[in-house]
């Protein structure tokens, strides 16, 4: 287990409509995932272009990635969790942060529909895992 002696950043941008539509004031909730960083719980509102402030993380340093053994990841991971009222929430699962670099993750959030409005969480919102790219798409029925 790398030892979290540095910094990364990170800033989250809310948009619906593919990215076109920036959503302001959507709760960003960003938490710690890792040994050494699961006490850190953030709690976040995106501007009126969708943006987060740029926040401070705790990573390990670059050099684990330069020395085979012990076996470390030179980056901690972090869950991130969004929520706005009138669309379904979304949660990004194992966002990488790695010392003195800004990562930007991208959350294009979908909203209800006036037929789930009874129930917004009938899907219990959208998971992604940060290696897989999401299907934004329902899949038709044949």
């Amino acid at each position: 287990m790398a030892e979290l002696n540095s910094n990364g950043y990170l800033i989250v941008k809310v948009s619906t409509a593919s990215g076109a539509i920036p959503i302001e004031n959507a709760s960003v909730i960003v938490q710690g995932k890792d040994d050494n960083n699961q006490n850190i719980l953030l709690s976040l509102l995106t501007d009126r272009d969708g943006l987060t402030p740029r926040i401070m993380l705790s990573a390990p340093l670059a050099d684990l990635s330069q020395t085979p053994s012990p076996p470390s990841k030179p980056y901690s991971i972090y869950n991130i969790d969004i929520f706005k009222e009138g669309y379904y929430p979304q949660h990004y699962n194992g966002v990488p942060i790695f010392q003195n670099v800004t990562a930007v993750q991208n959350a294009k959030i979908i909203p209800i529909s006036e037929f789930d409005a009874q129930n917004p969480y009938t899907n219990e919102g959208q998971i992604f895992n940060e290696y897989e790219t999401p299907n934004l798409y329902e899949q038709e029925e044949t």
